[in-house]
């Protein structure tokens, strides 16, 4: 919903900004997803270059969605106990670090199919800690009544980077060496770890020595001297959780800590016993899997079944791209108006209806249009259903409820890349689209109901 302040005498006042702090964390976004989006398009160019068959391709993928199955869900329970800054900032060091040892592996010929899955492992695996953190500190950092907003900057931003320009780049740059995208995607992380050292919110005095000693450690420039806020945030909850402001009107003992088991099952328990948290994560699951396994074989499907050539096969991205950036700012918009369940069951099956025709009728022009309506139905719902589940999951348990909705649904991505595969084996690339789209389409008619059901009351608080 939006909120609308006014002034004296009734006047509309402008919508309050987001804070600064929000800002670099959209920065370092931007810059890590630019890093995925290069690898996005140079992991699988590498595979095929390797070996062109299905299976390969989406062994790699499985490999590199693997993570989200198996990590995902202690990273959130780690990054809650944490500095959500120094998690975000040494994931983003890692990655850099082994994507850097791609290049020298593609450089001296030591890589194969195995090479890439583990490459491939590792650097989700990082991931799932970044992204957590991110999660924990957007509920902390913006205002309950701007996360639509908020949300939206992170769908453009990562349309930008994730979509557009990682993938452009990496196919220019494939085509005249194979290491050049993968240097690229370590400079781009290295930034990020920067930009994201610049952020002060929940930092504490003991965190920024831990920061001082990875600066040294990682030879990265020092942020500046922390300053305790003089206004907190208004949309921190009662009982502040380890690593948020502490100020003289808010500075408490930290609460003590459970075992991270338990943690974990917390997480999970709390997913699973909201009803609207529930209906999310199984639908999210399903099309998780369905855009798996037809993004395992995209790579074939571009360069075989529509013929274009490895320097257009990220078009297809760009035309997603077309639709989400034309499409974000209008969201909110269309949820207040037509409400946010209806609209969301419209996004499921203009998505699935979108790939079911690229099966159908695979040809360059069917698949640029399909791809421009998949991005403009697929930022729709990542905007609705990301802010349906901040604003149901209580600020102190973001991380873990963020990793285990994760985990649940990203961790079906693995089982839809193998799908794909075998089903591309047995059946051909085009079937894969078939049945992915088939099964949004299902998906949409059996969890419709839900959607369009009035939200139940939630005792989550933002503040």
């Amino acid at each position: 919903m939006t909120v609308r302040l006014t002034g004296p005498g009734g006047a509309t006042a402008p919508p309050a900004a987001l804070p600064g702090d929000f800002l670099r964390l959209l920065l370092a976004w931007f810059s890590s997803l630019t890093g995925d989006g290069l690898r996005m398009v140079a992991l699988p160019l590498l595979a095929a270059w390797v070996s062109p068959t299905p299976g390969a391709v989406a062994a790699v993928a499985a490999f590199t969605s693997l993570p989200w199955l198996l990590v995902a869900v202690p990273a959130g329970a780690l990054v809650d106990r944490m500095s959500a800054v120094v998690a975000i900032r040494v994931a983003h060091v890692v990655r850099a670090l082994c994507t850097l040892g791609l290049v020298v592996a593609v450089e001296t010929g030591w890589y194969g199919i195995p090479v890439l899955c583990a490459f491939g492992f590792v650097l989700t695996a990082a991931e799932t800690f970044a992204d957590g953190a991110a999660q924990t500190m957007i509920v902390r950092i913006v205002p309950q009544a701007q996360l639509e907003k908020a949300n939206t900057r992170f769908a453009v931003v990562e349309t930008v980077a994730l979509d557009l320009v990682g993938p452009l780049v990496a196919g220019v740059t494939f085509v005249v060496a194979g290491w050049i995208p993968f240097a690229l995607s370590a400079a781009a992380f290295a930034v990020a770890a920067v930009v994201v050292g610049r952020i002060r919110a929940g930092r504490t005095t003991a965190e920024d020595r831990v920061l001082s000693s990875l600066q040294r450690a990682a030879a990265l420039p020092t942020a500046v001297p922390t300053a305790p806020p003089t206004d907190p945030p208004t949309n921190l909850p009662t009982d502040l959780p380890v690593g948020l402001p502490t100020g003289p009107r808010h500075r408490r003992a930290a609460p003590v800590r459970g075992p991270l088991t338990g943690e974990i099952r917390e997480g999970l328990r709390r997913l699973f016993a909201d009803p609207v948290l529930r209906t999310l994560v199984i639908t999210v699951a399903v099309l998780a899997a369905a855009v798996a396994a037809q993004d395992g074989v995209l790579v074939l499907y571009a360069t075989e079944d529509l013929g274009l050539s490895p320097e257009l096969y990220p078009t297809l991205l760009v035309a997603m791209s077309v639709g989400i950036l034309v499409t974000a700012p209008f969201v909110g918009r269309w949820a207040d108006r037509f409400g946010q369940g209806p609209l969301m069951v419209t996004a499921i099956v203009a998505t699935g209806s979108g790939i079911v025709l690229m099966g159908l009728l695979p040809h360059p022009v069917t698949g640029w249009a399909c791809y421009l309506l998949i991005g403009a139905s697929g930022v729709t719902w990542n905007v609705l259903s990301a802010t349906r589940r901040q604003r149901r999951t209580p600020v102190e348990m973001a991380a873990r409820v963020s990793s285990a909705f994760r985990v649940v649904a990203f961790g079906a991505a693995p089982v839809g890349n193998v799908l794909g595969g075998v089903i591309g084996h047995l059946w051909g690339v085009q079937a894969v689209f078939l049945v992915a789209g088939g099964a949004m389409l299902v998906t949409a008619a059996c969890a419709g109901r839900s959607f369009f059901r009035p939200l139940p009351p939630s005792d989550s608080v933002h503040g």
